[in-house]
């Protein structure tokens, strides 16, 4: 197990995909050289992809923790990050057990038939389940319950994947992908239950989306502006006491110049992360080796690919300040949100898929959602203190606790309340919920994709039809 993390932590995402995705390839009788080229442009577009998150997050680390030092924001528990849970999950017992497990898993899974979508190329963000098994590991001091729970956990993530599978991929532009990032794809019920909530108050009919505005403001309303304005105006709250200084507006327009470069930038490393999926389209339809009939599968990618998406960015940038208000006003919260503010973007994509890019919904419904997300990380933190403080993470002086936002999915959280309750009945009627969903999903699974592409886009009608009225007879 040992070796397997070593590999995956020595070539990363960068390799692991291209190479997962070129045997795949070879076995689907794509010539070897189309193969290997469209391997090498998927580790092209993912290398772009980290650049710029990284190169963004750089600019943006420091202002946030500035933002939230000026608000005088003091609680006992700090937030740590993603970087932080995955090195406390690859680090306990349970993540250097399961993580070899879980491969064995996924790769069943696929080749039985199971599930349409290749989980073992997103191997990392196994990190994901393990924290939620480490924790109940050291509550409960059962091995088996961590792994039941984990277990369950990933089966309904590759469910809620291939429900969501057109709909985010239609939008994001990712042919034959699918986005299995536990702890967004473990919210899309909840996402999708709130999306429907928002459109029976007439949400839906705020029409907040990227072509909308461009349609409005003409050249001015282009990503590369919208990023630039947007970029503006956080830098201004965030340097909002040093408006007087000239290091301030350095900072200022250096924050809008960067979020404009990222919107402008993303898709056209986005095209070419997706131009590496040509071939597989083409022989999708193909029998794959090792699995007797004919079947349209998914390769699983990581959340980096809609990150840059204009409505996913301009919303994960406005939650943020949300977020911040949020740890002053919801009762009972013990987080100071920190170094999980950066990942708002990328917790914005369900979101933004199921309602085609409306920011004004996302970020209603994104804030409900980071409300709980604020209690659930509340409530956990002196057993996720624990489990980090063993794996060797250092707790910041200023900071009683920490956690990670990572795990406060409410979805997987809900699984992991049932299994620490140890109750028979709970657990079974969880295992009973999923085997009762997935057969549903299986009969129903045409009804269900177009149930989301209408949905999705149900909003144009209204509009066509408000515009309709308001034009005299």
């Amino acid at each position: 197990m040992e070796t397997l993390k070593l590999v995956f932590d020595t070539f990363g995402s960068t390799v692991f995909v291209p190479v997962m995705l070129f045997i795949i390839a070879v076995c689907m009788k794509v010539p070897v050289k189309k193969a290997f080229t469209s391997a090498l442009m998927a580790g092209v577009g993912l290398t772009g992809f980290t650049i710029i998150t990284n190169g963004y997050s750089g600019v943006m680390a420091p202002l946030v923790s500035k933002l939230v030092n000026e608000t005088g924001l003091n609680r006992p528990v700090m937030d740590m990050g993603w970087q932080s849970t995955a090195t406390t999950a690859y680090s306990t017992e349970v993540g250097m057990l399961f993580i070899g497990f879980a491969l064995l898993l996924q790769l069943v899974l696929f080749l039985v038939g199971w599930t349409n979508v290749f989980m073992p190329s997103d191997m990392w963000n196994n990190y994901s389940f393990i924290i939620w098994g480490s924790l109940l590991y050291v509550a409960t001091g059962s091995m088996a319950l961590a792994f039941g729970c984990m277990i369950l956990q990933n089966l309904y993530v590759l469910l809620f994947a291939e429900i969501i599978q057109k709909r985010w991929s239609t939008y994001f532009g990712y042919p034959g992908c699918a986005m299995t990032a536990p702890h967004h794809m473990a919210n899309v019920p909840i996402a999708l239950g709130l999306d429907l909530l928002l459109n029976l108050v007439g949400a839906d009919r705020v029409n907040i989306r990227p072509e909308s505005i461009q349609k409005k403001l003409g050249a001015l309303g282009e990503p590369m502006f919208i990023g630039l304005f947007v970029g503006l105006l956080f830098g201004i709250i965030g340097n909002f006491k040093s408006l007087g200084t000239l290091e301030a507006w350095g900072n200022i327009t250096q924050v809008g110049i960067m979020t404009s470069a990222v919107m402008a930038i993303y898709p056209r490393i986005a095209s070419i992360f997706a131009g590496a999926f040509t071939a597989l389209t083409d022989a999708s339809k193909k029998t794959v080796k090792g699995v007797s009939k004919e079947r349209t599968w998914y390769l699983a990618v990581n959340d980096a690919l809609g990150y840059g998406d204009p409505a996913a960015l301009t919303s994960g940038l406005l939650m943020i300040p949300i977020a911040i208000i949020l740890s002053f006003v919801v009762p009972g919260n013990l987080v100071v949100p920190m170094m999980g503010l950066l990942s708002f973007p990328y917790l914005c994509e369900v979101h933004v898929c199921i309602n085609n890019g409306n920011i004004f919904k996302t970020v209603i419904a994104m804030s409900i959602m980071y409300a709980v997300m604020l209690l659930i990380a509340s409530a956990n933190a002196p057993l996720y203190t624990e489990v980090a403080k063993a794996a060797g993470i250092q707790v910041p002086e200023t900071a009683v606790m920490v956690t990670g936002f990572i795990a406060t999915t409410i979805f997987l959280n809900l699984l992991y309340q049932i299994f620490l309750s140890r109750n028979p009945i709970a657990i079974a009627l969880s295992v009973i919920v999923y085997f009762v969903l997935y057969f549903w999903y299986k009969k129903n699974k045409a009804a269900v994709d177009d149930f989301l592409e209408r949905n999705a886009v149900a909003y144009k009608k209204k509009m066509a039809a408000s515009h309709k009225t308001a034009v005299p007879e």
